[in-house]
């Protein structure tokens, strides 16, 4: 049978004594000094034993009963009280005293078969409770017991049944006793200083991790603004006329966002150095929460979310901050708008309520989004935490929150989130009612900052339709954009469509779902998007015969070396960052698709390659492979077409058009004749085949189709080969 480990002794101990009243620290302790009262206990059971049944020391019987009635009182105690050590410190401070008695029963410190130690180990214990003020108090009471049997030393006497040998071996057995207990105390002490440098380093690894992690999604936050900035005053400088008009008030937006961000930090610093203070006015806080909601309407339009405010009839006059409240009311909605579906609701209601006999106002943001993972409820609050990424989410800096927090705990309010993954969440805010500051009228704007917390999103104005005539429209190469930010989404357009035919999509998942039906020359993709992130599309695609040869750039603000080293294994071709250079990201695309038109020359102008040969082009090869081997199997087969092929590679006949196009610039009905034909004329060549047999056995069943095809693609008949 296998024994039991330390660890499953460790982990029954910690579901006796669970409590959940007690942070895992306090059960820390709590375990240790149980194992230390047990230990003490066992080795009263062994030294009682020795003591009266083999010393015959029957006179200190009594001790024995002190120690014996302590831990059957203190042992249910010790388990079920949340002060446990208030219980092993009185216990221990009885066993004190009992000590000194039983010493000076026994004829003092040099007679006192070494009940001395019993005292110091009751003392030395009360450490492992981990209450200083205890542990002081029961040292100060061991050591006057010692200066006490020192007074009265000279008038002691000692018993007649305390013997030389007697007092030897109980002062022996003690003091292993006592050194042993030490050795433990030693032992958990390095243990407790070990286990404390690795929570420091560990902790030290967090804070690194949560730096680096912030720096990551601030750049992030930062690179998308300045990408649609640097780009709008480039193409005002190029196209003045197209853009004087909309790019300032584009790039305002931008500019406000980035304060926005920059703002963010300066509150925490300012949160960080006690810095943030009140500047209150008195007025009626629904009206101003109804101008902040009024902001976002637009918002929530564009996104086709319905925010819905419910406010009582009534004014609710108290002081509030309302540079501060804007903040908190406006990152709930953002939130809320942004992690709730199109056709979603996010509602907002503000009421009077009474809470423990104080009157306050009710904030509520709820709204039918994804909701949040029970794990994260409790963290969301915590500065730099973001929930989980699931490919569902844009990240950001995890300071949102954070802020919020502290703001609304500055405003001497309250904040609570209840939430339901895939049901929703529902933010409440209590605020108290006061009314010590001066009245002020005016609700609407001077007392409104400037700061822009939100961007209105617009839908590109320019228009893909162009006045090239539709033949010229038709031979530019197919590229699709994978971006869910309509600013760099119409930047993009400006500076690629007269070379492109270019598709959009908002997302990873559409964007999959658009190269499927398509097949684009090439892709070029943002990687942090809702529903479906770049990477997990890269993949997919690249996972998909259908798609698999098809360029991809990743176009990112998440520019650290792991997400680029990341994009790259997955299968991107190229990996720039933003805010990137026109001149470069046009110089990627057009090597990419020289790449393809070299590919097409292989494989267009060889209608038979050998897999060495295309290794160089994978997957490609694989794909022209597939494709001949389907051919030589249904050679002599007349009827085998098309269709058949896209039967068995499980494409759809569109699907099948554009990829062999894209691969070899040639139709897949072209390569099939073409393919047949330079079979027959193998044949042919090897002369042991005549024009009828060899017109059969390549699938053609009409000689003079033969013939003709024959000539059209060699420039000579099949009877100039047979001689």
């Amino acid at each position: 049978m296998k024994g039991i480990s330390s660890k499953e002794i460790i982990a029954w101990i910690d579901r006796y004594l669970a409590d959940p009243r007690l942070d895992s620290e306090t059960q820390l302790r709590k375990r240790w000094a149980w194992i230390w009262m047990v230990v003490t206990c066992v080795f009263v059971i062994i030294s009682s034993f020795v003591e009266l049944v083999v010393l015959k020391l029957w006179p200190i019987w009594w001790f024995a009963i002190v120690f014996w009635a302590g831990y059957s009182i203190g042992f249910p105690l010790y388990r079920r009280m949340k002060r446990f050590d208030l219980v092993i410190n009185i216990l221990f401070s009885i066993y004190i005293v009992a000590a000194l008695f039983a010493m000076l029963q026994s004829g003092g410190i040099t007679t006192s078969l070494g009940f001395i130690f019993i005292g110091m180990n009751c003392a030395m214990g009360s450490m492992l409770a981990g209450n200083l003020r205890w542990t002081i108090g029961m040292f100060v009471t061991y050591c006057i017991t010692i200066i006490i049997l020192g007074l009265f030393q000279s008038s002691l006497t000692t018993p007649a049944y305390i013997t030389p040998r007697v007092n030897t071996i109980s002062f022996v057995g003690l003091s292993v006793w006592i050194n042993a207990c030490i050795l433990l105390i030693v032992i958990l002490f390095m243990k407790d200083k070990s286990r404390y440098e690795k929570s420091e380093a560990e902790k030290l690894r967090k804070i690194d991790e949560a730096k680096t992690k912030l720096f990551t999604n601030v750049s992030h936050e930062f690179r998308t603004p300045l990408t649609v900035i640097q780009g709008i005053v480039d193409q005002m400088e190029q196209h003045p006329e197209k853009w004087m008009l909309s790019g300032p008030e584009k790039i305002k937006a931008q500019s406000q966002l980035l304060l926005h961000l920059v703002n963010q930090m300066l509150n925490i610093a300012k949160i960080e150095a006690d810095e943030m203070h009140l500047e209150l006015i008195h007025g009626d806080i629904c009206r101003f929460i109804r101008y902040v909601a009024a902001t976002f309407q637009s918002l929530a339009e564009n996104v086709r979310v319905e925010l819905i405010l419910n406010q009582q009839e009534n004014p609710i006059y108290t002081d509030y901050d309302p540079d501060k409240l804007m903040h908190v009311i406006s990152n709930l909605l953002s939130n809320a708008i942004k992690f709730t579906p199109p056709g979603g609701i996010v509602s907002l209601d503000v009421s009077r309520t009474f809470e423990k006999n104080k009157e306050s106002v009710l904030i509520s943001v709820r709204d039918t989004g994804r909701g949040i993972p029970e794990a994260s409820v409790s963290r969301i609050f915590e500065r730099f935490y973001q929930v989980p990424d699931k490919h569902d989410q844009t990240p950001g800096t995890g300071l949102g929150l954070a802020v919020t927090y502290e703001l609304i705990k500055l405003m001497n309010g309250m904040i609570s989130v209840e939430s339901r993954e895939g049901q929703g969440s529902e933010f409440t805010v209590l605020l108290p009612i006061s009314k010590t500051t001066k009245k002020i009228a005016d609700h609407d704007v001077s007392i409104i900052s400037s700061e822009t917390v939100h961007t209105e999103i617009t839908k590109p104005k320019i228009d893909k339709k162009t006045d090239e005539p539709d033949n010229e429209q038709a031979e530019k190469p197919v590229l699709l954009i994978v971006e869910d930010n309509k600013d760099v989404v119409e930047y993009l357009q400006a500076i690629l469509q007269k070379e492109y035919n270019l598709e959009l999509a908002p997302n990873g998942k559409s964007g999959f779902e658009k190269a499927l039906e398509i097949i684009p020359d090439i892709i070029l993709s943002d990687v942090m998007m809702p529903l479906m992130d770049g990477f997990e599309m890269l993949e997919k695609l690249k996972a998909d015969i259908r798609t698999d040869h098809i360029p991809v750039v990743i176009l990112t603000a998440r520019g650290d070396f792991d997400s680029k080293l990341a994009g790259l294994s997955i299968g991107a071709d190229h990996y720039l960052v933003k805010p990137f250079n026109e001149k470069e990201l046009r110089l990627k695309l057009g090597n990419l698709l020289q790449l393809r038109r070299k590919m097409q020359k292989h494989f267009g102008t060889l209608p038979f390659q050998s897999q060495d040969e295309n290794t160089k082009f994978e997957p490609e090869g694989q794909f022209i492979k597939r494709i001949n081997t389907l051919i030589e199997k249904e050679m002599g087969n007349e009827d085998f077409g098309i269709n058949d092929i896209c039967f068995s590679m499980n494409m759809s006949r569109a699907q099948l058009y554009r990829k062999f196009s894209a691969i070899t610039n040639s139709s897949i009905g072209r390569y099939l004749r073409s393919f047949r034909l330079h079979k027959a004329k193998e044949l042919l060549e090897k002369q042991d085949k005549n024009v009828t047999e060899t017109a059969f056995e390549t699938g053609f069943k009409n000689l003079s189709h033969f013939s003709t095809c024959f000539h059209e693609e060699f420039g000579f008949s099949p009877n100039k080969l047979l001689r």
